[in-house]
């Protein structure tokens, strides 16, 4: 027998997690997808394809071989060298000799104290370009050669004035696999996407700055990314100033025309989202907690739970402890097929949440006075 607090205590647990369940397979269904097309418009607009680089010489090249070898009929390509310290200067230039007509290669100035890298990187592209739709991507992204097309056709289906879109995860280390599809549980779990386009309301927004598709007339109402210069998360916060707007969001499926190799090993993994995860939630310790302790209940304790009654033969304990879990791994699921990843990461769930803690702990220590956020060799 279990105690009348602990019942309720594991009630609400329970429905919390069928409300995520049931978000995760209504989005399972309903989920924006960028379908890859295949014929070319002659009449499509002018597009801008911008990519900040700052120490990217290991990607580098392959993006930007792949962007400009788009099928697409009018574009040009931007690329703006971040104050690299690596190859990343020498490759460009490689690749401008390659691309003479199309590619631009830009050298950045010295960053303000009151901006972020890459917004900076990004406010310094949009003034050089032409397009009437502006496409910033990272540089550690791979498009299809129908890939600038296909993100066009699909704005101008659903009349976006910002399209992002979540590209194919590469991975590799067991870090990677452990942390990064986690973070498509959020969007996929805890958010309709329908939401996103057929409300205005700011609190429905969510993005991934790996692609964002703005119309330049919406991008330049906002103030582009100035309006967002000191923000860690400037993906999320420039999407929520276009719904204040009153102009449309979209997030997308893009993994059939898309890849991205976001980090590589613990290190990268443990940074990069140690430098933004809590100002994702807000920089609110409430928030904070709120979302340490969801992690810790919903997918953490649950197997915990489940060991401790087979330890005990409390098997009251363990039917709720199995009840949670699968509800987690259901949870997990929906997005590992949305996002074709692989099966395995479902039982990865209580080890990602539990990662998640740490580097939401770690991401709070470093928002504290006195510390920073590092990345790529600047702190914040």
């Amino acid at each position: 027998m279990i105690s009348e607090l602990l019942y309720w205590k594991m009630w609400f647990i329970t429905f919390s997690l069928i409300v995520i369940a049931i978000v995760s397979l209504y989005n399972l269904f309903t989920f924006v997808r960028v379908k890859r097309v295949l014929e070319i418009d002659s009449q499509a607009p002018f597009v801008s394809i911008l990519v900040p680089a700052r120490n990217e010489e290991r990607g580098i090249r392959e993006c930007i071989d792949s962007l400009c070898n788009q099928v697409y009929s009018s574009y040009e390509v931007l690329v703006l060298d971040d104050g690299s310290t690596d190859s990343t200067p020498d490759i460009l230039q490689e690749l401008k000799k390659q691309y003479p007509d199309l590619l631009t290669i830009i050298t950045g100035i010295s960053l303000p104290k009151d901006w972020i890298g890459k917004s900076h990187a990004c406010h310094q592209l949009s003034m050089k370009a032409k397009g009437e739709y502006l496409l910033f991507t990272d540089a550690d992204t791979i498009h299809s050669p129908y890939s600038v097309v296909s993100l066009v056709r699909t704005s101008r289906h659903y009349q976006a004035d910002l399209l992002t879109a979540v590209p194919n995860q590469k991975l590799s280390s067991f870090w990677e696999h452990l942390m990064i599809p986690f973070m498509h549980v959020l969007y996929h779990g805890y958010l309709p996407n329908s939401l996103i386009y057929s409300s205005y309301d700011s609190r429905f927004s969510a993005a991934n700055g790996q692609i964002m598709l703005f119309r330049y007339d919406a991008y330049q109402e906002i103030d582009g990314h100035r309006s967002v210069k000191s923000s860690l998360v400037e993906d999320i916060d420039i999407a929520k100033k276009v719904k204040q707007n009153k102009r449309k969001v979209v997030l997308a499926n893009a993994i059939d025309i898309v890849s991205c190799s976001m980090y590589n090993g613990f290190e990268e993994v443990f940074l990069g989202f140690s430098k933004n995860f809590y100002s994702g939630l807000s920089e609110k310790i409430p928030i904070f907690l709120f979302f340490i302790v969801h992690f810790f209940t919903a997918y953490v304790l649950p197997p915990i739970i489940c060991i401790y009654a087979m330890i005990s033969g409390n098997m009251e304990l363990m039917r709720w402890g199995l009840l949670l879990t699968i509800l987690g791994m259901f949870i997990r699921l929906s997005s590992t097929i949305q996002f074709s990843l692989p099966f395995f990461h479902v039982f990865l769930q209580p080890l990602s949440a539990l990662f998640a803690i740490v580097i939401a702990g770690n991401s709070f220590l470093w928002s504290l006075p006195h510390s920073g956020r590092k990345w790529k060799g600047r702190t914040y």
